[in-house]
């Protein structure tokens, strides 16, 4: 296929590096898992080595054998894993590649010469002095392979890093969860707004929160609920009671996999006005929660900045706004608030496009085709 994404690594050994692995939340355990299964669904033998809070254990999940050496973050850390990949090459051979889920995680196998793709997502490579800029230089011109999960991403480690000896790869991420089952949804009484995102500074969710003010002045009905945890929790909760929003804002915390997928299948709208923060440092590099909810039939407002308006196309998939400017979030909210034809169809289109195009089976096989290349 020209994406990449029909390959067989039937019988070859893929290790995958990861910052942590499912039971654990997080973006980085999301692509984890996602690479670790897509290349064992290409015929791949992989091994994961990471640390999760159920660890310390060795058993397979799924078809993926997981080396778990458990949670902490003692800097011994790397020389047990260090030692667990050695014991695995001892008993299995070294693996055909090695592919670092994080530029931190793609050391290891710098320093044991295996051969290696290393993925750089977003601000993780944006901090540190010259010996991490070093360090993260190195792993770039050792590594088979950069991979960017968005073009933004790519040029901003560009910047970064200055000149690497190969084009990074870009290759958009996969979705979190399966996309559901389309369904026809009556036209609700009350259109639901929804957010799911770690509640930290880049997420911009109390511009979500003001403009649910305004739209509430003005006569609109709507329910809001904002899922997640993060150090901004505290300070939504209180600018809802500030604004007197508490009959129609929900302030959620941690949302189960159940709740998830209900509130997906009945919002209406899915916001992430996401910004730059810190001189440009901190930025989104993809947005898996914007994709996961395209997927599941949603309209989708982001912000400008970062790799997340990649995944849109604007005026047809979802909206494109200035997460920095209140006045545009909440026209582009009263927009598709007063247009329930052309919100539905916005959000058919974005089902149709996330689920085509943010596959990982095709992230993975974009590495495999340049890889072979």
């Amino acid at each position: 296929m020209p994406d990449g994404s029909s390959i067989d690594w039937s019988d070859k050994s893929v290790w995958v590096m990861a910052k942590g692995y499912h039971p654990d939340e997080g973006g980085m355990q999301t692509y984890a898992q996602g690479v670790a299964e897509a290349w064992a669904a290409a015929g791949a033998m992989v091994t994961v080595f990471t640390q999760t809070s159920r660890g310390p254990r060795r058993e397979a999940v799924g078809a993926v054998a997981l080396v778990d050496i458990g949670p902490g973050k003692s800097p011994l850390i790397p020389f047990r894993l260090l030692a667990a990949m050695r014991k695995q090459q001892a008993l299995h051979g070294a693996p055909a590649l090695v592919h670092g889920t994080t530029w931190r995680t793609s050391v290891l196998p710098m320093l044991l010469k295996l051969p290696y793709a290393t993925t750089f997502h977003g601000r993780e490579f944006m901090y540190g002095g010259a010996a991490t800029r070093a360090v993260m230089q190195g792993v770039a011109a050792r590594a088979r392979l950069t991979v960017a999960v968005s073009h933004y991403s790519r040029r901003k480690l560009v910047e970064r890093l200055g000149t690497i000896r190969q084009e990074p790869l870009v290759a958009w991420n996969g979705l979190s969860r399966p996309a559901p089952e389309p369904e026809d949804r009556p036209a609700p009484d009350v259109p639901l707004l929804f957010s799911l995102c770690r509640l930290e500074p880049r997420k911009n969710i109390p511009a979500c929160v003001r403009a649910c003010a305004g739209l509430r002045r003005d006569g609109f009905q709507f329910r809001y609920v904002i899922g997640g945890r993060g150090p901004e929790l505290a300070r939504i909760k209180a600018l809802v009671e500030e604004l007197g929003l508490q009959g129609l804002v929900e302030v959620a915390g941690y949302l189960d996999d159940n709740r998830i997928a209900a509130l997906h299948a009945e919002a209406d709208v899915f916001l992430h006005p996401q910004v730059e923060i810190d001189g440009g440092r901190d930025f989104e590099g993809f947005g898996i929660t914007i994709a996961d909810a395209m997927a599941a039939g949603t309209a989708v407002i982001v912000g400008k900045d970062g790799g997340a308006p990649e995944l849109i196309d604007p005026g047809v998939s979802g909206l494109v706004i200035d997460g920095r400017d209140d006045s545009q979030l909440e026209a582009a909210l009263r927009r598709l608030l007063e247009d329930a034809s052309g919100r539905r169809a916005m959000a058919s289109a974005a089902r149709e496009h996330a689920t085509t195009t943010f596959r990982w089976d095709r992230h993975v096989g974009l590495i495999a085709r340049a890889l072979s290349a």
